[in-house]
């Protein structure tokens, strides 16, 4: 996720962190939906390595647990990986197809400006969202 933000910074000027609860109410509902799938497929990972410690702490009294705490584990870290990644290539989409209209609603860019985002309205964007942090 932080290389997704850091690609973000560096090709619009945009603090994804600050950008992103602004971004996430303008998204068509079939955006939203795929990033809540990709957040669930890494939800479900992370309590796939939950049961991992689970077993893990059962191989205390009974070795053969540590088998299953191991697979859980493999498979969990796996799984999260993949999820982790969609996660990141969504949300970095959603800013280089949505980025310009959140720009537009908040009064940064004219409707009518031909273009793509650049740096210098992300900034702006940036600014305004971290509120003079």
């Amino acid at each position: 996720m932080q290389a997704a933000a850091d690609r973000v910074e560096m090709v619009y000027g945009l603090d994804l962190a600050a950008l992103w609860p602004r971004l996430w109410l303008i998204l068509p509902e079939t955006g939203v939906r795929q990033i809540q799938s990709a957040r669930d497929s890494f939800a479900g990972a992370a309590r796939l390595a939950a049961w991992a410690v689970g077993y893990a702490v059962l191989a205390c009294w009974w070795w053969p647990s540590a088998l299953a705490a191991l697979g859980c584990a493999a498979v969990a870290r796996s799984r999260a990986r993949t999820a982790l990644d969609a996660l990141a290539s969504l949300v970095e989409a959603a800013v280089d197809v949505h980025g310009r209209e959140l720009a537009t609603k908040i009064g940064l860019l004219p409707p009518e400006a031909p273009g793509r985002l650049v740096p210098d309205t992300g900034d702006g964007m940036s600014e305004l969202f971290r509120k003079a942090e």
